[in-house]
């Protein structure tokens, strides 16, 4: 996974220097439901999800008519998660104790740094987006938890509350959804989810669960301003006008008559108005017997 890491960037490094395709510049916003997971299936029976927020900024950078690119951001990022005891069974399985009021929460924020791969399908004013990649996240800070926990069970709760944090983890990220391109702008909807590929949290090797990594979905909003030599989306009224121009035969005006210019064909000889007529000629005739 690591060496995935690394190489997607080189190709996103190299493609995003491209100068010749289109490039959009903006900010993000995000919501997001997070939750923890195990290495042991018993554990995620009392890992719930916890609400969080996002935002930042984004560069996107398109290609090939705009049908693929590469979209990088720089987000802050506030999750959590929430931990609670599993239920207590008898030797038969019957459960003699489950009081779900016990809870044990952590929240912390990172700088999250997606890296997506983009497919966007579409060339008028309504495009549909597809993106996959992989993101890299630095933990900023974690608060103290939240708990009305007296005495921590030994199911797995105190095992997470006495975890080290990870400063650095990774994983893998896709977003889903449409963009709408106006005069003021690009307009995107999209579902995100993420999940996390390294350790969130360490915990002790001898014990059930040995770490813990982290998974979200979510919906975002994202704003671009398109710059560069190619549009990013061509308006339909254009598209017809150019198609109806191109169905349409070109009118060839017909070739005006030039009274200088000389025909092949030879002129009859214009009548003389001095020539003397027929009737002129016999009264001559007549005259001179």
């Amino acid at each position: 996974m690591t060496n995935f890491f690394k190489a997607f960037i080189l190709f996103f490094l190299l493609f995003s220097g491209s100068v010749f395709g289109q490039n959009l510049i903006g900010f993000n916003a995000f919501y997001m439901q997070t939750k923890i997971a195990g290495d042991s299936s018993g554990m995620n029976k009392m890992m719930f999800a916890e609400p969080g927020s996002g935002f930042g900024i984004a560069y996107k950078h398109m290609e090939l008519r705009n049908i693929i690119g590469f979209q990088g951001e720089i987000n802050i990022q506030n999750t959590g998660f929430m931990v609670k005891p599993q239920p207590q069974t008898d030797v038969f399985g019957n459960i003699i104790e489950n009081d779900t009021a016990y809870f044990y929460k952590m929240r912390s924020k990172h700088i999250n740094i997606p890296l997506f791969m983009h497919l966007d399908f579409g060339q008028h004013s309504v495009k549909a987006v597809f993106a996959i990649g992989t993101y890299a996240d630095f933990l900023l800070e974690k608060s103290n938890p939240e708990t009305n926990m007296t005495v921590f069970d030994s199911t797995g709760v105190e095992r997470i509350a006495n975890g080290k944090y990870n400063t650095f983890t990774y994983g893998l990220t896709s977003l889903a959804g449409i963009a709408f391109c106006t005069k003021y702008g690009v307009f995107q909807f999209a579902a995100r989810a993420s999940l996390g590929m390294s350790k969130m949290i360490k915990i002790d090797e001898v014990a059930l669960l040995s770490f813990i990594t982290d998974r979200s979905l979510g919906f975002g909003f994202s704003y671009f301003k398109p710059f560069g030599k190619e549009p990013y989306y061509t308006k339909k009224e254009k598209i017809k006008k150019e198609e109806k121009l191109e169905e349409t035969p070109l009118d060839i005006p017909e070739k005006e008559d030039n009274p200088n210019e000389e025909t092949s064909e030879p002129q009859e000889e214009k009548a003389d108005k001095n020539a003397p007529t027929e009737e002129d000629l016999d009264w001559e005739q007549r005259f001179d017997n």
